[in-house]
């Protein structure tokens, strides 16, 4: 019977003068033991839309996948008529197709999406505006749906969530009823994340002017929020008699 070969503590076993393997390292790519998961890569927009250019099989495919949630969201925000968001996110996407031979990848895909975004968004408002004024004016009924308000659950909310929801629901108010360009800046700065040279660009407008609408905008949210913050806080008649 072949006994097993043992070796004194803290020699390994072999020739203890021999040279030992140097130490390789580790192939690129591959995962070390007990790290996580590698974090997949930043998709960059410029690269697909270059990708797209190109012609390369299922580029738009992955444009679509990457971008159509944040399309929809920002013609959302853009728009006051939440039936139409699907078409026109839709129009957006078929308009970047178009655009794939004429596109240069000078600034931030975002930059270029945006106007995009921003010229059918301002197109609709326009467009619904004049038919608006013509049902108005033949005595027909507005038949926009407008901005549909959540559903009243403030028998089930915390006072705390219902205050923030009332306040949520006056900024919403308020953005609404800024003059479009404000608005609008406000919306791409604040919402979009896009700088103001970014936003003079989208908007084809100087960066002054980008500043100006920004700051008149701002101001006009303070005055308004106060001036409605106020008359929510107001006691009623009932209660000063209470």
């Amino acid at each position: 019977m072949t006994r097993a070969a043992s070796f004194p503590d803290g020699m390994q076993g072999g020739d203890p003068r021999a040279p030992q393997p140097t130490p390789q390292p580790p192939v690129q790519g591959a995962p070390s033991m007990g790290s996580s998961t590698p974090t997949p890569a930043v998709v960059d927009g410029r690269d697909l839309m270059k990708a797209v250019s190109a012609g390369e099989p299922g580029a738009f495919e992955r444009l679509v996948s990457t971008y159509e949630s944040r399309i929809k969201a920002a013609v959302a925000r853009h728009i006051v008529d939440r039936a139409s968001v699907d078409d026109l996110a839709q129009e957006v996407l078929l308009r970047l197709y178009r655009a794939r031979d004429r596109y240069e990848p000078t600034a931030r895909f975002e930059t270029f999406l945006y106007r995009i975004i921003f010229n059918i968004c301002v197109n609709h408002t326009q467009y619904s505006r004049r038919r608006r004024h013509m049902g108005f004016r033949q005595g027909a009924e507005d038949d926009e749906p407008g901005v549909p308000l959540p559903a009243d659950e403030s028998s089930l909310a915390p006072p705390r969530e219902i205050e923030l929801g009332e306040r949520a629901k006056l900024l919403h108010s308020a953005i609404g009823r800024l003059p479009d360009n404000q608005r609008r800046a406000l919306l791409l700065s604040r919402f979009e994340g896009l700088a103001y040279e970014e936003i003079a660009t989208v908007m084809d407008t100087s960066l002054q002017a980008v500043k100006s609408l920004l700051w008149r905008a701002r101001e006009n949210l303070r005055v308004a929020l106060a001036d409605r913050l106020d008359e929510a806080n107001e006691p009623t008649s009932e209660s000063r008699h209470e």
